[in-house]
């Protein structure tokens, strides 16, 4: 593989985020904050009120929601400054004001759900049917749901005194890995240095040349294996921190704390990692077709990125990126194309665009300013994964976009278990398009290989991670520590589990077990599944969406994307056609991935 093309200059206005858009200067931030501080004594003099009936329940709920709405600005704000350079100890010290104050709002804002709560059920219902508290129904209809596992005001104060020791571990983990973290850089066969760091890594674990993949794998991985210890214990801090804050609150167990929250019953994880299992046969199969178009004698997990077909022609300026997501999102309908022209206009302030020097690796959205347009973090080296990943993002950010114009801010906020329906949805909807128009065989032949990526790394390697996930925490909670040596040892086991290793599918060496520690997701707490539920859900939407055209599309733009969080997450996949609480869905994907693999290794014979 050839050196990784040259970094486009970061004073491009429109490929970086307007951050004016969230305050004008730093001493309009600073007032904003003020402001909140402000605040503060006139929303605590609201404690004791809630027993008098709809008009104070609106007055100090008016009061907490306003707090919180300027308070997620304020902090996105200083989360933009921080990752577009970790490096910088005054963003630090920005992000960290930023959620102190989040810390003292929680404690002002923690008697409302107790005292609501303490309240009889009937006037507690009669509250969430009431016409001045329209806004306002959900959040009072959650107070009624979470009522056991809520705690006197008291209790309440100090959970929310101790937020901040639930992120420590991530925080930590964060700040090491984009600041601290430095990789060699890879020697090619031909003698050349290549610069290695988190972003180009995807480049260089897809390259042509073996032995390069090898190298890179090999160099990445050591490195993050020389901090293994550390980072260890951060995970395990984050773990027990989840682990303690559940069991506060009266959970059996961090998993059902962390699902109920989206109101999803613990069978819906269990199905995820159950059908990954009943289908690896079939995740085995497609390795098989990579390694005879590898023609390797034993495919090795350095192989698994590696494209089925070199990727001809296959670059995406930007340029070209905007109008092929265009193209390939306009089945969604012309409100959506809309919205996608204004996030990818120029010097629309959307989307920081290219790697930087201490810039925040990976890619994320952030939507969190409500009167705000979305921001999108990518590392885009115009390639295919690239394009996807923007897709990705985009769906994200238009699924917020959507949500905060439909929805009161109260509401807007969706689950995240739907949130990854909407990106995913945009993937697959992007990778039918390209497919359509590939002019050659070996176009379409590298991009549904790209495909087959989707349900590998989308579907079962989250699926693999969901299963890990959910085995750490068990462990935690049996007493057990996890220590660097506890954790490969069960992230190799599932790794040559899901991979055939003992079948001799593919080579999984014991090298690779600390892969653990590349994974920023397990500092989610229970986020990855959601990967995997959310593709099974998006391949049900696009076969819907070309089966039926506009009729489901509407369909889903009027039940998800319009909705916020307005409703339980299942129900509104359910009302959009997707039942996850079934085998079906399920059923639609795999067979999806039986039709890919078929095409692709009739196209390869």
């Amino acid at each position: 593989m050839s050196e990784a093309r040259a970094k486009p200059p970061r004073e491009r206005p429109h490929e970086r985020w307007n951050l004016r858009h969230l305050y004008p200067s730093a001493a309009a931030w600073e007032r904003a904050r003020r402001q909140i501080i402000a605040a503060l004594p006139g929303l605590r003099a609201c404690r004791g009120t809630l027993a008098r009936g709809p008009a104070a329940v609106r007055r100090c709920l008016d009061r907490a929601f306003d707090a919180q709405r300027e308070l997620a600005r304020l902090t996105s704000y200083a989360e933009r400054r921080h990752d577009q350079d970790t490096r910088v100890a005054r963003y630090q010290a920005l992000r960290e004001v930023a959620e102190k104050l989040g810390v003292e709002l929680l404690e002002a804002c923690s008697f409302i759900e107790p005292e609501l709560a303490a309240l009889p059920e009937r006037r507690l219902r009669a509250l969430c049917q009431a016409p001045a508290l329209a806004d306002y129904s959900r959040f009072l209809s959650e107070v009624l749901r979470l009522r056991p596992h809520l705690l006197s005001a008291a209790e309440e104060a100090l959970l929310a005194r101790t937020s901040l020791l639930r992120e420590t571990g991530h925080q930590a983990y964060a700040t090491f890995c984009g600041a601290d973290l430095v990789f060699p850089a890879l020697r090619t066969a031909a003698g050349r240095r290549l610069p290695l760091t988190s972003a180009l890594f995807p480049r260089y674990r897809a390259a042509a040349d073996r032995a390069l993949r090898r190298t890179a794998f090999s160099t990445y991985f050591a490195t993050f294996g020389r901090y293994r210890h550390t980072l260890a214990a951060l995970l395990s801090a984050q773990v027990n921190a989840n682990i303690t804050f559940a069991r506060a609150r009266r959970y059996d167990t961090a998993l059902a704390a962390a699902l109920h929250d989206d109101e999803l019953p613990a069978s819906v994880y269990a199905r995820t990692i159950a059908a990954a299992h009943e289908h690896l046969p079939l995740l085995q199969r497609y390795f098989e077709l990579r390694r005879r178009r590898l023609g390797v004698a034993r495919l090795h997990y350095h192989d698994l990125y590696a494209p089925l077909a070199a990727p001809a022609r296959l670059h995406f300026p930007f340029a070209r990126a905007r109008s092929t997501l265009q193209a390939a999102l306009a089945p969604l309908g012309p409100a959506y194309g809309a919205a996608l022209a204004q996030a990818l206009g120029p010097r629309s302030g959307w989307i920081d665009l290219y790697p930087q020097p201490g810039k925040q690796s990976g890619a994320y959205m952030d939507s969190s300013a409500y009167e705000v347009h979305p921001y999108v973090l990518g590392n885009y080296l115009e390639d295919v994964d690239s394009l996807s990943m923007l897709a990705h993002e985009l769906g994200h950010a238009l699924h917020s976009f959507f949500s905060n114009r439909a929805q009161p801010y109260p509401k807007a906020e969706y689950a995240t278990f739907v949130a990854e329906v909407a990106s995913t949805l945009n993937e697959v909807l992007l990778s039918a398009h390209l497919q359509r128009v590939a002019r050659t065989p070996g176009q379409r032949l590298f991009l549904l290989g790209e495909e087959l990526e989707g349900f590998r790394t989308t579907f079962f390697r989250q699926a693999l991670f969901a299963e890990f996930e959910l085995a750490i925490y068990q462990r935690a909670e049996a007493g057990e520590a996890l220590t660097a040596e506890l954790l490969s040892a069960v992230y190799l086991r599932l790794l040559r589990q899901y991979h055939g290793h003992d079948r001799g599918v593919v080579e999984v060496d014991e090298r690779y077990a600390v892969e653990w520690a590349c994974i920023p997701h397990f500092y989610y707490d229970f986020y990855v599944f959601q990967y995997a539920t959310g593709w099974t859900a998006a391949i049900a939407l696009a076969e819907a969406i070309a089966r039926e055209g506009v009729t489901a599309s509407q369909r889903y733009a009027e039940a998800v994307l319009a909705t916020g969080g307005s409703a339980a997450p299942l129900e509104l996949l359910a009302r959009a056609g997707v039942d996850l609480t079934t085998p079906q869905p399920y059923r639609l994907a795999m067979a999806a991935f039986a039709r890919a693999v078929a095409r692709a290794e009739e196209l390869a014979a």
